[in-house]
């Protein structure tokens, strides 16, 4: 977007946000039954608010399934799949958000930028990140922006499972991009607009260098960067290391906004039964779309994720992988973040002069390998050393305390248990999904350690609306 055409997109939303914005943003809403009355400029949510707003969040299945189906032929750019998502994710925004980019219609959803992806075409393709708004209230001229890619790969760029090379990133990233649109959806669903504006964004080509955010974050904000409060990313989640991990789950980097963000993000996952244990940036790797935020317009962050496990860039990573029960547990985290973040008085400061990694890093890893230890019978004799001798290191550390902590230790043990995850454990759609979708023979030996999950995702399920028809 050329110089003048952002200005007026900035003066649209800033200067005249509570007015001319906000009222064509009722207007789109009043059509479709999902009107805010708004009776102040502050929103006062009573908790039956909230809860309602974190039913939405959870259902996400009906997304996932559209997003990771065959039909979709891994969502590459280029390809037909890829060009049916764009118009999927806007049919599901342009009712709820209003576009950013200074076009008529649809066009204003599509944030274009042009790149040469040599092992898709010889030519130069025209991308798009699919981007939109719901404005704020008292604070409209300040944002936070929610993301993930919904890119992925081509069946040549993928590693065939029983046969299928058909890459439709399931877990990465169909599970982050319909998490992104339950969380638009919950927000939408509020009695009253939340302060700071909020602004959804999918991005394209993060699987060819995350050059949808570059480009977003380093060439043409669409909101100014310093005025965005923090950036939330969902990227490979509802993924499962290891059948004893399906109740863990990592939120990466919150550190990034100092103790006023760590905080604000143990709160938002201590409703949730899904244990999301915080660990530092160091261990996103700089591998997914909020790195750009991160080092170049040093922007507060937290990553909600999974890590990789044995399906990633396979043609496995298929729905039946999705643990759906810790996907919707990861999308109302992720949502009560993202709303504490838009109603706070003071949003986070970016935090700089942290160190790599902490001891607490030691012990969140430590305790992830003792737990797969549990799972040892399904590793080959090799990689059960492996894990063995990886666990005794990391509690032996641990166990020296904090005052002799290398910062290389907690790194070095998840570059180990990344491996074994990858390459130890093999991508069975009877091993890593959720357990009401595995069969009971691999369930056997498991059963007491998912009872509890399966009774609480009973209860969740039978409390939340229907999902929403296609």
């Amino acid at each position: 977007m050329r110089r003048g055409a952002r200005c007026r997109m900035r003066c649209r939303v800033q200067s005249r946000g509570r007015s001319s914005v906000w009222s064509r943003a009722r207007a789109v809403l009043a059509a479709t039954g999902l009107a805010w009355a708004v009776a102040s400029p502050v929103a006062a949510y009573e908790p039956e608010d909230i809860e309602a707003a974190v039913a939405v969040a959870r259902d996400v299945r009906a997304d996932v399934e559209w997003l990771a189906d065959d039909a979709r032929e891994g969502r590459y750019p280029g390809s037909q799949g890829w060009l049916d998502t764009q118009d999927y994710l806007i049919d599901q925004l342009e009712p709820i958000a209003e576009g950013l980019v200074d076009a008529p219609g649809r066009a204003a959803f599509l944030h274009h930028f042009t790149l040469t992806i040599p092992v898709l075409s010889p030519d130069e393709l025209l991308l798009a990140n699919v981007v939109a708004a719901i404005p704020g209230s008292d604070l409209a001229d300040e944002y936070v922006i929610v993301g993930g890619h919904y890119d992925h790969l081509p069946s040549w760029r993928c590693s065939a499972v029983n046969g299928d090379d058909l890459c439709n990133g399931a877990m990465d990233n169909a599970a982050g991009t319909a998490a992104v649109l339950a969380i638009a959806r919950a927000v939408a669903s509020l009695p009253a607009p939340p302060r700071r504006s909020i602004v959804f964004a999918l991005w394209d080509a993060e699987e060819y260098g995350l050059k949808g955010s570059e480009y977003f974050v380093k060439t043409d904000p669409l909101v100014p960067l310093e005025d965005v409060a923090a950036y939330v990313n969902l990227d490979l989640i509802g993924a499962n290391l290891a059948p004893s991990l399906r109740d863990t789950s990592f939120a990466v980097g919150a550190e990034s906004g100092g103790e006023l963000l760590v905080q604000m993000t143990r709160d938002a996952i201590a409703e949730v039964e899904l244990d999301i244990r915080l660990i530092s940036r160091l261990f996103g790797q700089g591998r997914s779309d909020y790195a750009w935020f991160d080092t170049t317009a040093n922007v507060p962050f937290v990553y909600f994720g999974d890590s990789t496990n044995a399906c990633y860039h396979s043609g496995g990573d298929e729905i039946e992988l999705v643990d759906l029960g810790k996907l919707a547990d990861q999308a109302e985290a992720a949502f009560r973040l993202v709303l504490a973040l838009a109603e706070a008085d003071e949003p986070p400061s970016w935090a700089s002069g942290t160190q790599p990694s902490y001891y607490e890093d030691l012990v969140v890893v430590s305790e992830v390998l003792t737990k797969a230890l549990a799972d040892i019978e399904h590793l080959p004799a090799n990689w059960q050393q492996t894990l063995i001798d990886l666990e005794e290191q990391a509690r032996e550390r641990v166990a020296l305390g904090p005052e002799t902590y290398n910062v290389n230790w907690a790194f070095e043990a998840g570059l180990g248990a990344i491996e074994i995850a990858e390459d130890g454990f093999p991508c069975d759609a009877q091993l890593l999904p959720e357990p009401e979708v595995a069969s009971l023979a691999a369930l056997a030996s498991l059963w007491a350690l998912t009872a509890r999950r399966r009774r609480f995702a009973r209860c969740r399920t039978t409390a939340r609306p229907e999902a929403r028809a296609r």
